[in-house]
Formats: C-alpha cells, structure tokens, sequence
C-alpha cells in the first residue's frame, strides 16, 4: 500500500459523474491525483473505473452459509468476493438461537484479523436478520427462533459479543421495539426495519425513535392499501430512512423499483443481493440457517413451499440489472456503493475522488468485473471471464 501508481481509464465515475480518458494516481492507498495526463500509468484503455461494491445484506455463497460459519468458510467467501466487485461486506444471519448467534458475531469480528491472500473482501462487521421479526411477516425465517425485541432478549442472545453487531433488523409493532430502537442507537448499531407487519404510524414512530434503514423493501413487509399506507407506505415518503434494494427476476418487479427510487430519490436507495449459500451453485438443496431451500432455475424457495428465500444474486449481477433497467452507471454506483458507504459511515469510500480509498472495480464493455484495484493494488481477473 505504500508508494504511488497511476492508472489511466476510458471511463470513470468520478464523484459521482461519468467522465472519459482520466488517470488516477493513488499514494499510499488513496486516490491523490485526478486528471487527463497519461505519464508513468498502467494503461486501462477501453476499461471503466466504478467504486468497489459494499453489500450490507448477505447470507453467503458458494455453499457456505452464516450459520454455519467457520474462519475457513469465511476466509473462502471473502477470497471469491472481489471477482464480484465486492470489497466490503455485512455477513448477514437469519433468525437464531443463542449458540448459533454467538458463534457467528465471534466468528465475523474476528474474520477482520484473517490473514488472507489478497485481493480479499473486508468485513465491516456482522449483521442479524432478526430473531426479533414479525411471524405473520417471517419469510424465509424459522418461527420457533423468533423472539421479541427487547433490550432483555438483545443481551441475552448476544452475550459478550453484542459489541460486533453492527446492523439489526427488527419488527417495530412489536412489543419492546421503541426501547430496543433507542438502545441500539444509543450504541451506534443501525437499526433496519423489516420482516414487519407494522401500519404507517408505527413505521413513523420508529423512525423517530432512530430506525434508519429498511430491510428489502416491499419483501416481507405489509403492502400499500389506499386508506392505511402501511410499513411500505411511509419507507416511501419518509425522508429519514434508507430503504434496501433486491434487484433480481424474483423480488421486484423493474416497475416497482422505479416507484422506489422516484419516491425515495437516488440517495436513498440501497442495493443489496441478500444473497445464499446457493449463490453461484448448481440448482439443488442448501441451507438457510435452520430452513432446507430449494434452489431451482435461478430462484430459490423453502423447501416444500412457494415461500422465496434469500437470492443467488451478486452484485456485479444487480449493477447490470440497474443498466438494463434504464438507470444510468452513475446513479447505479450510487445505490451499490456510496449509499452503501454512507449507511455504514465509512468516510472515505464508496467514490472515487481525492482522498478517498483508491478501492474500485475495473469493467469491460460488457460491464463483466475484470479486476479490482484495492488500496491502489491492481489485481487483474481477465483471464477467468468468460
């Protein structure tokens, strides 16, 4: 990470704009210098430069699954990462039990210390979709595990590894939510509201009471209805609430995504794969936590039900979904990177600007990743695209 390099592009979004035939110059790791001269680079000619993805909402791939997570599962997951363009991420886990989840946060905070070969996805911190959700809303969720949201049943259940829980998601009709909400904000834990049943009020109160973002939007929550808006409703219209994004075939119609992102605006919007242990497997049965899922032609159910668990999405395949859906490379970036960055405060990533960390993806015409470049290291994947 020491020295500086220079790599000359046909294209990068640059804070947040597309321009033509720029160079970046990284020193130390970040970006120092932004310009059109072509001295002393490694030439990219006819590759774009993106800010490297962050996905907050994962459950694994390749066949590993948080549940079940072990230093060497992780060390395998995070290694695969970056050839999805993938630099940073929230290992994510399902609703439950005491041993299980304390398995997993001990197992995620310390997958910061691995000793990887590079280039290697970071782990920001760990994740818990639920145990404290809504049964009539539980998904692809085992309903016995389910708890509800107190401080009481957050300590229990976390033990002396509450501390690593960086994101929590949690039903706000819920008895105890309000003081469990004003708890983990008080611990600088984000707060997503989802898997919910919760009307527009409910919604409202547990927004000001410092919920800030909304788990899959439309997924597993309460629909609109014309007289009662419902959870859906107001993540919509409320300003102060980031809402999450699945964008594969399965989750979201193209029409309804346009909905979302016209009403909460570019800045907003979140992309994430909530992506499963089948992600990048052949069709088949894997396991989602304590649940059997049945992967079959892109799309993945519980078993013996039509109930849709998780994706198999990866986010090089969501940012070419948001091209293919009419939304522009710049504002694509956005939802699966600086947004990202933003939700989870890292200052100084998610864009490529001066001073921030020289992370990006490289793509080709077609938009397929072919390297990354990591605190100013090029690692080249060109051989290995099909």
């Amino acid at each position: 990470m020491q020295g500086t390099v220079s790599f000359s592009f046909s294209r990068a979004v640059v804070a947040g704009k597309l321009i033509n035939d720029v160079t970046l110059e990284i020193s130390d790791g970040f970006i120092s210098r932004i310009t059109r001269e072509n001295v002393n680079r490694l030439d990219l000619t006819g590759y774009t430069a993106i800010p490297s993805f962050i996905d907050i909402h994962t459950h694994g791939m390749l066949g590993v699954d948080t549940s079940r997570l072990s230093q060497s599962s992780l060390g395998t997951w995070l290694n695969y990462l970056p050839k999805t363009g993938t630099l940073r991420v929230v290992p994510t886990l399902v609703s439950s039990d005491q041993k299980t989840t304390q398995e997993f946060l001990s197992i995620v905070n310390n997958g910061k210390k691995l000793q990887l070969r590079e280039p290697f996805a970071e782990v920001i911190g760990a994740r818990m979709e639920g145990p404290f959700i809504s049964h009539a809303k539980k998904g692809a969720h085992n309903e016995k595990l389910l708890l509800n949201p107190t401080v009481e049943n957050f300590k229990w259940i976390t033990g002396e590894y509450s501390s690593f829980v960086r994101i929590i998601d949690l039903a706000p009709e819920l008895e105890g939510a309000m003081d469990l909400i004003q708890y983990l904000r008080g611990r600088g834990i984000l707060v997503s509201i989802g898997h919910s049943d919760a009307d527009a009020m409910t919604t409202r109160n547990a927004i000001l009471k410092g919920a800030r973002e909304a788990t899959h939007l439309f997924n597993a929550m309460r629909q609109i209805y014309h007289r009662e808006p419902g959870i859906a409703g107001e993540i919509l219209i409320n300003d102060s609430i980031n809402a999450e994004i699945i964008n594969d075939p399965n989750h979201l119609s193209p029409g309804i995504i346009r909905l979302a992102v016209r009403a909460k605006g570019e800045d907003k919007i979140v992309g994430i794969t909530d992506s499963l242990s089948a992600t990048l497997m052949p069709d088949g049965e894997y396991e989602l936590g304590s649940l059997v899922v049945k992967l079959e032609k892109g799309k993945c159910t519980i078993k013996g039900t039509d109930t849709i668990a998780g994706s198999v999405l990866t986010m090089d395949a969501a940012f070419r979904n948001f091209l293919d859906q009419g939304y522009s490379i710049e504002q694509t970036s956005k939802f699966l990177s600086t947004n990202p960055a933003r939700v989870m405060s890292l200052d100084r990533e998610g864009s490529i600007d001066i001073g921030m960390r020289g992370n990006m993806v490289v793509l080709n015409e077609g938009n397929q990743v072919t390297g990354v470049i990591k605190d100013g290291i090029y690692y080249d994947f060109r051989d290995q695209v099909g």
